[in-house]
């Protein structure tokens, strides 16, 4: 005869007041997840869905439109000879939290042969219907609200262009750091390659606990120390200006006073980007 394991269950709400026993797992049959208990946090410590895990999937599309799956999180444009489009799929489908990057990387992008990111649907992108990256290395990071909307949380803007191509763009990347814990936790996104930083802000959305205050920095500068970890609070790190070159560089956050047990704070990236003559 079979046997069966069966988990304590129950809705999303129940979960959210239980106090489990020290590793005990539990079952959230709202949202289909596993949480771990301590013995001492309501509600425990729920698992990541594996389309809730951020990835470095990267699909390369040469000189085509392209329809965007949900497991995508860059989607680079390795050839262009005439203007293009990507279809989004739906908002409702795609992982909320997680960056999605549409981006030029042969430096053929222009207005002529522009890439038009296109809504499924009747979803929305910043209130409208599409957006169009009509720049040289062009590009559009989104972010979905897991039901009919994306947000634009960065892109890649010309300021000047000269007649043999060279330009000049400015961008502000933002990126969520969320479910802080331990010593220090590194960003899910650093500050991009070949570009020149002005300044790295930092936002605290949710309240950061365990430690006393925090900080931020890469391998060679810091934006900040002594910062709040009160909900709402805020700092600009600026900075030189500083050249960041290939390969780019991981921003960390670093507790001081006592190590992170939760929190989450929302880092923006201020740069340039400098592209030489075509010709």
């Amino acid at each position: 005869m079979s046997e069966q394991l069966q988990l304590r269950r129950g809705a999303a709400n129940q979960v959210a007041a239980f106090v489990g026993a020290q590793g005990e797992v539990v079952v959230d049959t709202t949202m289909n997840r596993l949480v771990l208990q301590d013995g001492a946090t309501a509600g425990g410590f729920p698992a990541a869905k594996l389309a809730e895990v951020v990835t470095s999937t990267r699909t390369a599309v040469s000189d085509a439109a392209y329809a965007a799956q949900a497991s995508d999180r860059t989607i680079a444009y390795v050839a262009l000879t005439a203007a293009r489009t990507v279809a989004l799929p739906a908002a409702a489908a795609f992982p909320t939290g997680v960056r999605l990057m549409v981006v030029d990387e042969t430096g053929a992008c222009s207005a002529a042969n522009a890439i038009a990111v296109q809504r499924a649907g009747a979803d929305t992108i910043n209130g409208q219907a599409s957006f169009v990256i009509n720049c040289p290395y062009g590009f559009v990071g989104l972010e979905s609200n897991g039901a009919n909307a994306w947000t634009i949380t960065d892109a890649l803007n010309t300021v000047a262009t000269a007649p043999h191509g060279a330009s000049i763009q400015f961008a502000v990347i933002e990126t969520l750091v969320a479910g802080l814990s331990g010593a220090s936790v590194a960003a899910p996104v650093g500050l991009p390659a070949n570009c020149i930083v002005f300044a790295v802000g930092a936002t605290v959305v949710v309240a950061v606990t365990g430690a006393a205050s925090y900080a931020v920095s890469d391998s060679g500068s810091s934006y900040g120390s002594g910062l709040s970890v009160a909900a709402g609070s805020s700092n600009l790190g600026l900075i030189g200006p500083k050249g960041v070159y290939s390969g780019g560089l991981p921003v960390t956050l670093t507790a001081s006073g006592g190590a992170f047990t939760g929190g989450a704070v929302r880092l923006s990236y201020h740069v340039a980007f400098m592209a030489p003559s075509a010709s």
